[in-house]
């Protein structure tokens, strides 16, 4: 029984813990700069590890497993809804902005 309400009481502190970053994120954007072709192709691909980069960056740390992306890689430049998933159900989505980063 003990053992039990421990258990509780730690996956209660990691969902309030998830739920306070998910509120701190919530409606958030995050601009990625990325070499582009004239058409918009990018030279390689915007990773889960770049976006959770520039969102640590600015001020919303987030480890490179938390970002989703379920289509893979983001190869184009454009807006993409991303999810960040802290814990069992507690996600929310990030606008991630990709641009043509300047030659």
């Amino acid at each position: 029984e003990a053992k039990r309400a421990e258990y509780e009481a730690k996956a209660k502190a990691v969902h309030d813990e998830a739920e306070s970053r998910r509120a701190k994120l919530e409606g958030q954007s995050v601009t990625v700069k990325s070499h582009a072709s004239a058409e918009g192709k990018l030279y390689g691909s915007v990773t889960p590890r770049d976006i959770a980069e520039a969102l640590t960056a600015a001020g919303y740390p987030v480890q490179k497993s938390e970002v989703v992306l379920g289509e893979g890689p983001l190869r184009h430049v454009g807006e993409f809804d991303v999810m960040v998933h802290f814990a069992a159900g507690v996600e929310t989505p990030v606008k991630v902005i990709i641009e043509a980063e300047a030659a």
